[in-house]
């Protein structure tokens, strides 16, 4: 009868002894017929629970399973049958088991998945059971597990998330997982995973590559440090004298930062030499990578100093992180932003979000409708940020996902870390407020002004809300708030457009209302784009009018609120302008929202008789278009009756008639039609 060989998904079981070789040496003789017992253990053990031994390697099996679960019995099984036969069976079996899509050849396999699972063997130790993240998904409910953390396996490229499995009658204790990605250097051991960006970490790698200086430029909390880390794990094999990480955060000297860098290399200072080029001098000659991580709050000093070493030690290579490019000469810059969000549930940033609820609330899955949307929901409104992504996360272990979605209006309250994290990042509040405060004062007050605006703004628009600045002082400022990663900046040919993640537009509110400005700069807002809108208007006749209405479907998010504002205000005048103006241009992209802004305030703007009455009068007249046409013909009607009126500020001459014959259309009044045009 031939063997079932498994296909598709498949659970690779790879098995060898430990520390065979050297047995074999000691006493060959002894170690003959103890092989032959385990290879008959192993082997009978995998083909009992339907595995498929396609590979035996000296001491090694290597089989293949339909289901994670065979594969995981028959490794218990294998380590308690060699358990009970000490005498017999004087060796230590390691095991690893992985899952994957499986590349099946004239019964073989090959391709990553197969590495995967050897890699994973040979990091265990002899009686230990290690379990890839795959096949931990698999047997969650079906076994104990143990988790061992995050590792970067040696020969791959990325980590894996690894567990044990802890059964009874086999050892659970033992030492740390052997060989993995063990470099020279002094990165950190990261414990949790490493989620999406594999085109930036392919970029980035290449770029260090071809490059001295590299730096990863960013938002707080949008990942740089963990990114250089991955980075500098996947690049250590390229650097022989080993990756080093030099931490800026806790320096607050600038006059320190030499002694960061000494002191994380290992370097001891030398008489009255300077430090920084006793530093240059050590590692001159030596194949080394710098991470250099959290510049911002020392730029400069960061700058000189890493300029310094490089023109002096010419095999060394520095990956910067910072929110802020450190503009040294060569430098390679790479703009980090936060985590995808496109595809839904299927996107890097809800990814994100369940594996780290699994750590708060182990077993938490998208398994739900209503989960899944708020899960989706939650990271969109995070804008992605990977730092607030895990402190909401961290919240399902007292929650739902759909309360913690409901409760994100309040996000610097609700989105809290653990004490053991840098101070700057046990919340999100501390995560933008470390930026804020590096600024100067009048980069905080302009990052506090552009907390105003919804949906971005342009250059006119800031410096219309700016006391006491023109343009060229706002752009000077705005310039230093693009290039330190707290506001955004899209080029297009003609002009540019800044916005703000609305994590830190939030902040800059609070900031704002804190300092007592939040009205005035409402106040003003309001009003710069009800006079804009007038002003477009009055000018969008001819070969104007497109440009007038893109402008309207582009600011609808500042019209809109605006408006808000102004009618809860009270300032009929200003929401007026906005109103009247919003539908008069924006009736032909269509927006039909503004239409429905101008029927909303007839009522108060007539009582206020406002000078431009006639105006919302009309452009509450292109109702018509949304099936009101008895209204709208009868606002438009109104209008051709106030424009009469020398008070009032009506739209051209036979305007509001021509609106008021639409709406007769409408209304299936042909004959009123055709008198209204005539008349016109």
């Amino acid at each position: 009868m031939r063997e079932h060989v498994p296909a598709g998904t498949v659970t690779f079981l790879y098995s060898d002894i430990d520390d065979s070789t050297q047995g074999w040496d000691e006493a060959p003789s002894d170690s003959a017929p103890a092989l032959e017992v385990n290879d008959s253990i192993v082997r009978r053990t995998i083909e009992q629970h339907r595995g498929f031994v396609f590979a035996a390697r000296g001491d090694g099996f290597a089989a293949a399973f339909s289901t994670a679960g065979d594969a995981a019995d028959a490794a218990v099984e294998i380590q308690r049958k060699l358990l009970a036969e000490p005498d017999t069976v004087p060796v230590k079996v390691r095991i690893g088991l992985h899952t994957g899509e499986a590349t099946e050849h004239d019964r073989n396999y090959f391709g990553p998945e197969v590495n995967r699972a050897a890699r994973l063997m040979s990091a265990a130790h002899g009686g230990q059971i290690l379990v890839s993240d795959t096949t931990e998904a698999m047997l969650r409910n079906r076994v104990a597990l143990r988790r061992l953390g995050d590792h970067r396996l040696r020969g791959l490229s990325r980590r894996m998330a690894v567990f044990q499995i802890v059964a009874d009658g086999l050892p659970s204790e033992f030492p740390s997982l052997r060989a993995l990605g063990s470099v020279a250097g002094n990165l950190p051991q990261q414990l949790s995973s490493f989620v999406g960006r594999d085109r930036l970490m392919a970029d980035a790698a290449e770029l260090v590559r071809s490059n001295r200086l590299v730096t990863l430029s960013g938002v707080g909390g949008v990942g740089k440090t963990r990114l250089a880390i991955e980075l500098a794990v996947e690049l250590a094999d390229e650097f022989p004298d080993g990756v080093w990480l030099v931490e800026l955060a806790p320096v607050g000297d600038p006059a320190s930062v030499p002694a960061a860098l000494a002191t994380a290399l290992g370097i001891d200072p030398q008489g009255d030499v300077e430090l920084i080029d006793t530093v240059a001098d050590a590692v001159n000659g030596r194949r080394l990578l710098l991470v250099v991580d959290n510049c911002e709050h020392v730029l400069e000093a960061a700058g000189a100093a890493v300029q310094k070493v490089l023109g002096r030690a010419g095999s060394v290579k520095v990956l910067a992180t910072s929110r802020e490019f450190l503009w040294v000469g060569g430098e390679a810059l790479v703009a980090v932003s936060p985590l995808a969000l496109d595809g839904g549930v299927a996107s890097d940033a809800v990814t994100l979000f369940v594996e780290r609820a699994n750590s708060a609330r182990p077993g938490f899955g998208l398994y739900d409708p209503a989960t899944a949307a708020a899960v989706t929901e939650i990271c969109a409104t995070l804008d992605g940020l990977p730092l607030a992504i895990e402190l909401a996360a961290a919240r399902m272990a007292a929650m739902s996902a759909v309360e913690i979605r409901d409760r994100l209006g309040d996000r610097f309250r609700l989105l809290r870390g653990s004490e053991r994290q840098p101070q700057r990042l046990q919340t999100l509040h501390n995560a933008v407020g470390w930026s804020y405060d590096l600024l100067s004062d009048l980069e905080r007050e302009l990052l506090r002004n552009a907390s105003v605006f919804s949906g971005g703004f342009d250059l006119a628009a800031i410096a219309a809300v700016t006391d006491g600045a023109d343009g060229l002082d706002v752009l000077e400022r705005l310039d230093s708030l693009v290039r330190k990663s707290l506001v955004g900046a899209e080029h297009a040919p003609t002009n540019t457009r800044y916005g703000m993640f609305e994590t830190i537009r939030q902040f800059a509110e609070e900031q704002l209302s804190e300092h007592g400005e939040l009205v005035r700069l409402r106040d003003r807002h309001a009003a710069h784009f009800a006079a804009e809108a007038a002003a477009r208007w009055d000018r969008g006749g001819g070969p104007g009018w497109r440009d007038a209405a893109d402008w309207v479907e582009i600011e609808l998010g500042n019209l809109r609120s605006a408006f808000r504002w102004s009618v809860d205000r009270g300032d009929m005048t200003v929401a007026t302008d906005i109103a009247a103006h919003g539908a008069l241009l924006g009736f032909s992209v269509p927006l039909f929202e503004t239409v429905g802004w101008a029927e909303e305030l007839l009522p108060a703007a007539a009582a206020a008789d406002v000078r431009r009455l006639p105006r919302l009068y009309t452009g509450a007249g292109y109702a018509c278009f949304v099936g009101r046409a008895p209204a709208a013909a009868a606002n438009a009607h109104r209008a051709t009756e106030l424009e009469t009126q020398p008070r009032y500020e009506a739209c051209e001459p036979g305007y509001a008639t021509f609106i008021e014959a639409l709406g007769e259309v409408y209304c299936g009044n042909l004959d009123r039609y055709i008198e209204l045009t005539g008349a016109v």
